[in-house]
């Protein structure tokens, strides 16, 4: 992740519009017939460069942290497949409230268009979206015994905060 990040810092021209993740909080739901799934991650790495409008966010897929430690199991083993597919990309253009780009998500990348709140107090930005992802749409499968457990279409919560970039 660290060479995507700077290679996308270090071929922008203007370091003082640049803005690098210090906290995000991801979450899933998946509301089936038989049970919620619910899963949050924080480890996601990213930037914005506000000159450009782009940015870029890496998450490693294999840290979203399940209530219970069994469907975490299946999930990076069976549905995501982490190990082949470890992380996941959304790179694009920030433009009149939505995040407009590309999603890589279990090898298969789709261009989306979502609406954010974004608010810039100077110092720090803050990213907050809601949106769903239907699993075909990224080549996920689930087992037919499942499909009343996983849901076909997942809400997806991110909240973020963005802090000036700043070289040490």
């Amino acid at each position: 992740m660290g060479l995507i990040l700077s290679i996308f810092f270090f071929t922008l021209n203007d370091l003082e519009d640049r803005y690098i993740i210090e906290f995000s909080n991801i979450e899933f739901y998946s509301y089936a017939l038989l049970e919620d799934i619910q899963a949050v991650n924080t480890d996601a790495v990213g930037a914005i460069d506000l000159n450009t409008n782009e940015f870029l966010i890496k998450i490693p897929v294999a840290s979203f942290e399940f209530p219970n430690k069994l469907m975490q199991k299946h999930f990076n083993d069976s549905y995501l497949e982490t190990d082949i597919y470890p992380e996941s990309i959304f790179k694009g253009k920030i433009v009149e409230g939505y995040a407009n780009g590309e999603l890589t998500l279990h090898g298969k990348t789709n261009k989306v268009n979502i609406p954010i709140e974004f608010n810039n107090d100077g110092d720090k930005i803050r990213i907050s979206t809601s949106f769903n992802i239907f699993l075909k749409d990224y080549k996920i499968k689930i087992p037919k015994i499942l499909f009343k457990n996983i849901a076909e279409e997942i809400e997806v919560t991110v909240n973020s905060t963005f802090k000036k970039y700043e070289i040490e």
